[in-house]
């Protein structure tokens, strides 16, 4: 593993409705695990040890870890606010094939632009309901 900077560029942070989706997804471990490797995105993009690609109107982290591969391929989206140095953590969901679907694209391209909206009119996430 390589050394990360010192400092952090960005604050990572998962919508309400993602936190609610991995507790039910997720075992303790898998979700321990999983909050681990997602907190390495705060120094993104120099995030070499992280499998990142776009992925529609966001980008894909690919989260793998030894207790969280026993069970597929488990992807977590994200989106880059610049303005606020914020990367808001827009969806996660389990793959039994390594592609991310139509569906999910839609999806993830929904998500980001409400997010895109409410942060435009002033709103934050966590009080909007």
């Amino acid at each position: 593993m390589s050394p990360l900077p010192s400092e952090f560029r960005y604050r990572v942070l998962p919508l309400p409705r993602v936190q609610r989706e991995a507790k039910k997804l997720l075992t303790a471990q898998q979700l321990a695990e999983g909050v681990t490797l997602t907190k390495q995105l705060r120094y993104y993009p120099d995030v070499p040890d992280l499998s990142i690609e776009p992925c529609g109107d966001g980008m894909e982290l690919r989260l793998e870890g030894e207790a969280i591969n026993r069970q597929g391929w488990l992807r977590a989206i994200f989106w880059t606010h610049d303005a606020s140095k914020t990367i808001y953590v827009v969806d996660i969901f389990w793959k039994k094939t390594n592609k991310v679907s139509v569906a999910d694209l839609h999806r993830i391209n929904h998500r980001i632009r409400q997010l895109k909206a409410l942060l435009a009119g002033g709103g934050q996430p966590w009080k909007s309901g």
